[in-house]
């Protein structure tokens, strides 16, 4: 496909995961990966999440204050991220600032002491965030909608609920990082224009290198739940819609299920954004994606209408889905890859993209950036369509808010 991209170099350091993607240039991304996503949350829903707040709260050398502050003198997009499967760090710096930057996410990994008066400032910062979550109609239905169609340790939500966030103690947090931020459960991508003797040089300063624990599995994914969920709220004008569909997990066929979903979804030339959109003015809002973790995916869509449009909207999204398992042609799938081109091609062209991406399929144990790319081009129009097919054929739940 041409993007650029290329396997980054492996290099050895103990039970570490780290890839050397050498781009030229002054500046160096970096990006951290620990496998300790929400799936791993256990009794604590939304400690993960708590986790990647805390590690930015003090250190045994930095307390906050210190930590931003030298954060801000070396660079910039030094930040977190906490998902299902994964918590990734992230840094962009000056090459010759690499070693100073990896020892700071040593600090952070290792060495955090999740202050008890941080902890319980960050308790009220992700209530608050919460809160502000379940007061958006759209994620407060896709909320739903997830917690339904999964069983646990899928089906809370990334940030926890707010009784399981008030429950949160500082010990609780301090075993989760002791369990969890391993080496072995780690992987380590650079992507830029240190030298690689420069970063074997800064690995041994920073990082252990004993053998660690084996690498952390989650909990089984299930889905556990299909049908119609009908939710209200009285204040609301419009009606919100999301629809999950179960997939197969093989790395081929979510890929193939994202082509179809790419077809189908939310841009102006797809199938729901015309028809939802352009051609009947049912709503605004569309989207359309596929998301998954080792052992799972599912595709989502979503919509809104009028209040009173909420069963035609229904009805459409219903008829559109239905009518496409007759397939696709070849025009919609060669606009489909033209458009995963570009994606990878602005994606070669992020130094920090391109390290977050490198870390977090090697902590996950999913296919690099580069074999993703050569299975995306090798993908036949059969194997999208059939996808699709089988989604439509897979355990769905339909979750509709209206007023």
């Amino acid at each position: 496909m041409g993007s650029r991209l290329r396997e980054p170099e492996r290099v050895r350091h103990g039970a570490l995961t780290v890839l050397f993607d050498p781009v030229p240039g002054p500046l160096t991304a970096i990006a951290l990966a620990v496998r300790a996503g929400s799936r791993f949350d256990g009794p604590h829903p939304g400690i993960a999440h708590m986790t990647e707040h805390m590690l930015f709260q003090g250190t045994r050398r930095f307390d906050q204050g210190a930590l931003n502050r030298r954060a801000g003198e070396l660079g910039g997009e030094h930040d977190a991220d906490t998902g299902y499967e994964d918590i990734a760090l992230h840094f962009e710096v000056f090459n010759e600032d690499v070693e100073e930057a990896l020892g700071m996410f040593a600090e952070q990994c290792f060495h955090s002491t999740v202050p008890a008066d941080r902890l319980a400032k960050e308790q009220r910062v992700v209530i608050d965030e919460i809160r502000g979550r379940q007061e958006d109609p759209g994620n407060y239905v896709h909320e739903r909608a997830w917690s339904r169609f999964f069983g646990e340790p899928l089906a809370h939500p990334v940030c926890g609920t707010i009784t399981s966030v008030k429950r949160m103690t500082r010990d609780a947090v301090r075993a989760f990082i002791a369990r969890h931020f391993v080496p072995a459960n780690m992987a380590l991508a650079l992507v830029g224009g240190v030298a690689r003797d420069r970063v074997r040089r800064a690995l041994r300063r920073t990082f252990p290198a004993d053998g660690g624990r084996p690498r952390a599995r989650g909990p089984t994914a299930t889905t556990d739940g299909t049908g119609l969920v009908s939710l209200h709220r009285r204040e609301l004008s419009q009606a919100y819609l999301v629809r999950l569909m179960a997939a197969p997990s093989d790395p081929r066929g979510v890929l193939a299920l994202s082509m179809a979903v790419e077809i189908m979804g939310a841009d102006p030339d797809a199938r729901l954004f015309q028809e939802i959109r352009e051609r009947l003015g049912l709503g605004y809002d569309l989207s359309a994606a596929v998301e998954q973790g080792p052992d799972w995916a599912v595709a989502v869509l979503g919509a809104s209408a009028a209040r009173d449009e909420e069963r035609r909207l229904r009805e459409t999204l219903d008829r559109i889905c239905r009518d496409a398992a007759g397939g696709f042609s070849t025009e919609e799938i060669a606009r489909a890859r033209k458009k995963v081109r570009y994606r990878f091609a602005r994606l070669a062209d992020s130094r920090l993209e391109r390290a977050v991406g490198h870390a977090a399929r090697a902590a996950c144990g999913q296919p690099s950036l580069v074999a993703t790319e050569r299975m995306i081009a090798s993908l036949r129009p059969a194997e999208v369509e059939e996808a699709w097919r089988r989604a439509l054929g897979a355990p769905t739940l339909t979750a509709v808010l209206r007023g």
